[in-house]
Formats: C-alpha cells, sequence, structure tokens
C-alpha cells in the first residue's frame, strides 16, 4: 500500500511539473505571438501607408515573407498544442493576408517541364537591369548577356542601368532602337523592340524614366520602362545583414539605424515619383506595357499604386517564391513586367539559368530550349545533355553554351498576348 501511494504522488508530481512548464512555455509563446500578429498586420497595411506620412512603418515590406512564415509557425504551434481559442483567430487574422502573399507566393499546383505550346502572335516582353552589365567578377559581360538575350529573342526589351548605347544598338540589330535624337543620358534606360517605334519620349526631370510607342501592325502599344529611385543599401550593408555581422558587433544599432535612416527616406522619394508616373501611365491613349526596376517589393505603397489597374504578370503565370534581386538571401521581387486588362498573360519567368535539356515524349527523346528556374543548369554546359544528332543541328547556336554572368538582377520575362475585345 506505501508503494501505491508513493507511485501515485510521484506521478501526479511529475504532471504537475510538466503542467507547469508547458505553462510558462506558452506564456512566453503568448507574448511571441501578440508581437508576431501586430508585425503581420502592421504588413498588410504597409501597401496603404504613404511613406510621407507614415515613415520608417513602411520599411515592414521588405520582411513581409519572414513575418508570413512567423505567422504560419504561430498558427502550427497553438494547433499542436491544441488551444483553439488561440489558433482560429490566428488563422482568421492571417486569411487576411491570403490576397498580398499571392504578391510574392504562388502554390505550384502543378509543374510542367515540356516546353508548352503559345499563341503564334504573343509578344515576349522581358525587362533587365543590367548594371551596366557588369558581373559578378566585376567585369564587363556584354557578349555573354547579349548571346543570352539573343537566345531568348524577346520582342520588346527594357534595359535599366543601360550603358554602351551605340555598340548595343548595334549588337541587337534588327531590333528597333529609341530614336537618335532623344537624349540618352548615362546609365538611362532604353528600349528595343522588333516591331517600329513611331514616338518616344523622355522625362528630362525624371532621367529614369521613358516611354516609347510601338506599332504593331494595325495597333498601336505603349510602353514604360522606368528605375525608380535607388534603395541606396551599399554592399557593406549587404554583406552586414547577410552575414549576421550585427548579431556581435558593437555598433550594431548605429549600422541598423543608418539603413534603416536611408530605407525610409528613398521610400518617400519613390513615392512622390509612383505619383507622377502613375498619372502619365493613366493618361495614355494606348494599351500600355510597364516594365522596370521599381526598387521596391510586392509589399510597398510603390507597387500597390503602380499596379492599380494593371495586371502584374508574376501574379496572374508566376509560381513558387521568385526573387528578381541576387541579394538579401534571394528574398527580394524587385524587377516588374506590368500590363493593360487589355493583355492576356501567358507566361512569366525569371531567368536565373537556362540551356537545354532532354525529356521523353511517347518514347522518344526530344532537346526542349528551356529558360528560368532550372538552377541545375545554371552555369554548365548544356552539351552532355544533347545527341550527336542534335549537336550537329545546334552546333552554330551558341545556346549551347548557356554560361552567363548575370548582373546583380535577373532578367524578367512575360509573354503577352494583345486582346482588342478587353480594351
Amino acid at each position: 500500500m506505501a508503494e501505491y501511494y508513493r507511485t501515485t504522488y510521484s506521478s501526479q508530481s511529475q504532471r504537475s511539473g510538466r503542467s507547469v512548464v508547458g505553462l510558462v512555455i506558452d506564456l512566453l509563446m503568448g507574448v511571441v505571438t501578440l508581437a508576431v500578429v501586430v508585425l503581420f498586420v502592421l504588413t498588410l497595411l504597409v501597401p496603404r501607408l504613404d511613406p510621407r506620412n507614415w515613415g520608417e512603418v513602411t520599411t515592414l515590406g521588405i520582411v513581409a515573407p519572414f513575418v508570413y512564415g512567423a505567422q504560419a509557425v504561430m498558427v502550427l504551434y497553438w494547433i499542436i498544442r491544441w488551444r483553439m481559442w488561440v489558433a482560429v483567430p490566428l488563422i482568421l487574422v492571417s486569411l487576411f493576408g491570403l490576397f498580398s502573399m499571392s504578391s510574392f507566393y504562388r502554390m505550384e499546383v502543378r509543374r510542367t517541364y515540356a516546353e508548352p505550346k503559345y499563341d503564334r502572335k504573343a509578344m515576349k516582353v522581358m525587362t533587365y537591369n543590367v548594371r551596366s552589365f557588369i558581373g559578378d567578377d566585376r567585369e564587363r559581360n556584354i557578349d555573354s548577356m547579349v548571346s543570352m538575350i539573343k537566345n531568348i529573342n524577346p520582342d520588346i526589351l527594357c534595359f535599366q542601368e543601360f550603358g554602351f548605347k551605340e555598340a548595343m544598338d548595334t549588337l541587337l540589330k534588327p531590333m528597333y532602337a529609341l530614336p537618335k535624337d532623344l537624349k540618352r543620358s548615362n546609365l538611362s534606360p532604353a528600349i528595343y523592340s522588333r516591331y517600329p517605334i513611331v514616338r518616344a519620349e523622355r522625362i528630362d526631370s525624371m532621367k529614369n524614366f521613358v516611354w516609347a510607342d510601338i506599332a504593331i501592325k494595325d495597333d498601336t502599344m505603349r510602353v514604360f520602362n522606368l528605375h525608380l529611385h535607388t534603395t541606396a543599401i551599399r554592399k557593406a550593408d549587404r554583406k552586414y545583414v547577410e552575414n549576421h555581422e550585427y548579431m556581435d558587433d558593437e555598433s550594431s544599432e548605429e549600422q541598423f539605424q543608418s539603413i534603416l535612416t536611408r530605407l525610409t527616406e528613398n521610400n518617400r522619394l519613390r513615392a512622390s515619383q509612383v505619383d507622377t508616373i502613375k498619372h502619365i501611365i493613366s493618361s495614355s491613349p494606348y494599351p500600355v506595357i510597364v516594365c522596370g526596376d521599381f526598387n521596391d517589393t510586392p509589399v510597398s505603397y510603390t507597387y500597390r499604386k503602380m499596379s492599380r489597374r494593371l495586371r502584374d504578370t508574376y501574379r496572374e503565370q508566376g509560381r513558387g517564391y521568385t526573387h528578381t534581386y541576387r541579394g538579401f538571401f534571394d528574398m527580394l521581387r524587385i524587377d516588374y513586367i506590368l500590363c493593360s486588362k487589355s493583355f492576356n498573360v501567358l507566361s512569366y519567368e525569371v531567368i536565373d539559368s537556362w540551356g537545354l535539356v532532354t525529356q521523353t515524349q511517347r518514347g522518344d527523346t526530344i532537346v526542349v530550349r528551356r529558360y528560368g528556374d532550372k538552377k541545375p543548369l545554371e552555369g554548365e554546359g548544356v552539351r552532355e545533355y544533347a545527341d550527336e544528332q542534335t549537336l550537329a543541328l545546334l552546333e552554330q547556336d551558341s545556346v549551347i553554351d548557356n554560361e552567363v554572368n548575370y548582373s546583380d538582377h535577373y532578367p524578367v520575362m512575360a509573354r503577352l498576348l494583345y486582346n482588342k475585345t478587353t480594351n
């Protein structure tokens, strides 16, 4: 009998000890959950907050994916703990973020490796911040980047931080360039087209903004190419964040405040720019295509203002999580292709690799040209993927060599089909 009481008492003590530990953990997680929910709600509001009035709060858009991830973790924690009185309200709050989440993450329902067939009337539109064609090795890589562009063969091509204008006009022939009499300042945007450019204009007060009217048979479209104000984040800042130097840096507070101040100020400058540019875009007498480096994430006032009444090609046809800037943990989508609702978006790709792959269809092995989202091909030759007969046919096609030294951005490409009936 004594043994019975001793065992029972011991079991009760253990359960009591576990319940106390669990209560402490729940209290700590409750505080963390509250903080995450506050941040989550703020990120939902950021696109509606004018940086000129809300200042530092609007910089939260940069870390929105992390905040969304933390929100999901909190929901899972409380479900596992079976605290439904906490989990259910969290789930309801999370539902408000679904629309915003689609601007930087779209679930991959199914993945297709076959080369799809597109309408022959579809246009391939590409935008690329080439950083004056400087690669990771700090050397100019014009030939490599031009080879990639020629193989992708876009119909409309928009460059930001562009240089070597006369040389590129020659290298990209037979594409039409902007008129020679249009002032082209150093590193300003440029537009090339396979269709005639009938009119173009650059806004002198905004050197990084240009548009061109392009004639496609009986239709005219206005293409805008812009490079909004920089974030002013330096290479040293990237290293500071990516290498977690703030974890053991005594002056981390000062460094962090410097970064935050610059981000806030440049958010304000872009807000002023986008207000002006959006008015010009909305005044276009033709359907529009808007390309460029916005230097801002989809969770921002800049993006919300610019994309209003336009289609974001990523939200229409993108998949998974996409980044266009090669830095800050590969988490930033800051390059965009937007278009009027009179265009149907057929495809969207961030070209992080390109080349030839083999695939089997009905027992036959064929070679398919693929662009983007094929990381195993990045920086590798593709001869190993083709048989001797294929190599003989493609020997003079530079797509066989897919080694590209990108700038600090990736090119973005979308296929658009103009639909007059929705104009």
